[in-house]
């Protein structure tokens, strides 16, 4: 009779590049049969070509988080594929800009991205991780604790993304559903690079809004690779109980513990500080 373990099935949004390719290449690599989403349907064709030679365990499907209709489909394509047990929700974008200057469009289009059409998934997906007493886990940010100058809107994702993460992990407890929030700081993903960052040429920010752009760069070329998050996200996999939230980066417990304590005008000169907000 054949005892070994069932391969569980993995599901990772955003993964074609960053963290959530680190994240999906990790999990194949480990055993897991991981399904990488990517909102290109070509892309996600060539992706699946190309990992065939080197990680037959890891697919491509399309998906954009944007599109109703495109998050059903992905939900239902998983579940006609056996299910899955693991969700990493990772996919998102940034928006750059002070807070006068982002048109109601693209907050909009911020919050679908990075919160509602990641929630709408889940509730599609619940089912099948509660009957298979499954795993959740969020990609937050540090930013979601700290609120970053002219990343307002992107802030305001990841702290209700942690936050929704918290009280999802209490009502799936129960049906034995583990649920984490993992909060990166920075790291060399070319993030910065697919961000919308506003026009601010005529904007009354535009001294403070050229000079945190340059420290918010500096700040990612110097920064590690995500594979630091990928080992986190391979150890949270195999954890029985893991935590609520789950810092990830150089000095990024250190860092959360401090900005706990510190009081909010100590807090907010080094986040000034640290993004050239003099």
């Amino acid at each position: 009779m054949n005892t070994s373990p069932r391969q569980k099935n993995v599901l990772v949004t955003g993964a074609g590049s960053g963290i959530g390719r680190a994240v999906a290449t990790r999990l194949a690599g480990a055993g897991y049969a991981v399904t990488g989403t990517v909102r290109d349907p070509e892309r996600a064709r060539s992706l699946t070509a190309e990992a065939a030679a080197t990680s037959p365990a890891l697919r491509f499907l399309p998906l954009d988080l944007l599109s109703a209709s495109s998050i059903e489909g992905l939900a239902a394509a998983v579940e006609a594929a056996g299910g899955v047990d693991i969700v990493v929700h990772n996919a998102g974008h940034g928006v750059f800009g002070a807070v006068e200057d982002v048109e109601a469009a693209a907050v909009a289009r911020q919050f679908a991205a990075n919160l509602f059409g990641p929630l709408d998934l889940t509730r599609r997906l619940l089912p099948g991780l509660r009957a298979r007493r499954g795993q959740l886990i969020w990609m937050g940010s540090l930013a979601g604790r700290i609120s970053l100058p002219f990343q307002a809107h992107y802030s305001a994702t990841k702290s209700a993304v942690a936050s929704l993460s918290d009280a999802l992990r209490m009502e799936l407890r129960p049906h034995g559903v583990r649920v984490t929030c993992v909060e990166p700081g920075d790291f060399a993903t070319g993030f910065t690079d697919a961000r919308q960052v506003v026009a601010a040429q005529s904007s009354a920010y535009a001294p403070q809004h050229q000079a945190c752009l340059a420290a918010v760069d500096k700040q990612e070329r110097a920064a590690p690779s995500p594979e630091w998050v990928a080992n986190l996200v391979e150890r949270l996999c195999r954890t029985p109980d893991p935590p609520a939230r789950a810092p990830v980066g150089e000095n990024a417990r250190t860092l959360c513990l401090l900005l706990r304590l510190l009081p909010d005008r100590l807090r907010e000169w080094i986040v000034r500080k640290m993004y050239a907000q003099a």
